[in-house]
C-alpha cells in the first residue's frame, strides 16, 4: 500500500510540476581579429538577437572595438585589449548594417574598420 501511495504521489508531482522553460537560442557569434592595421571578421553576416562579438588582438599594439548601427543607435565599446588577449562583447543586435572600428589613435584611418550585416531570423517554412 505504501509503495502504491508513493508511486501515486510521484506521478501527481510529475504532472503538476511546471514545464521546463524553453531554452533560449544560442547567441550569434562573430570573431573580430585585430592586427596592425586591419580588422578581419569570422563572418560578415549574423542573425538578429543576442550576439557575442569577440575581439582578439593578434597584433603588437593594444586595440579596442567600437560597434554602432549605421543610421544611429547604441554604441557598444570594449575596453583596451592588449596583444594576445581577447574580450567578449555581449550585445543584442537588430537587423541592419553595423560599423566596427578601433578608436585607438589613428587606427581607424589606417584601416581598422569593418562592416557587419545583421539579418532577421527566417521562420521555418518562410520563403525568401
Amino acid at each position: 500500500m505504501r509503495l502504491a501511495a508513493a508511486a501515486l504521489a510521484a506521478g501527481v508531482a510529475a504532472v503538476l510540476a511546471p514545464a521546463s522553460p524553453a531554452l533560449a537560442p544560442a547567441p550569434a557569434r562573430v570573431q573580430v581579429s585585430a592586427k596592425e592595421f586591419f580588422f578581419a571578421l569570422s563572418r560578415r553576416t549574423v542573425v538578429a538577437g543576442p550576439a557575442i562579438v569577440e575581439l582578439v588582438n593578434f597584433g603588437e599594439d593594444p586595440h579596442d572595438l567600437r560597434l554602432e548601427r549605421m543610421g544611429g543607435g547604441r554604441l557598444w565599446k570594449t575596453p583596451l585589449v592588449y596583444p594576445g588577449a581577447y574580450y567578449d562583447l555581449d550585445a543584442t543586435l537588430v537587423p541592419g548594417r553595423y560599423r566596427l572600428w578601433c578608436s585607438v589613435g589613428n587606427h581607424r584611418q589606417l584601416g581598422m574598420q569593418a562592416v557587419l550585416t545583421v539579418v532577421e531570423k527566417k521562420l521555418r517554412g518562410q520563403t525568401p
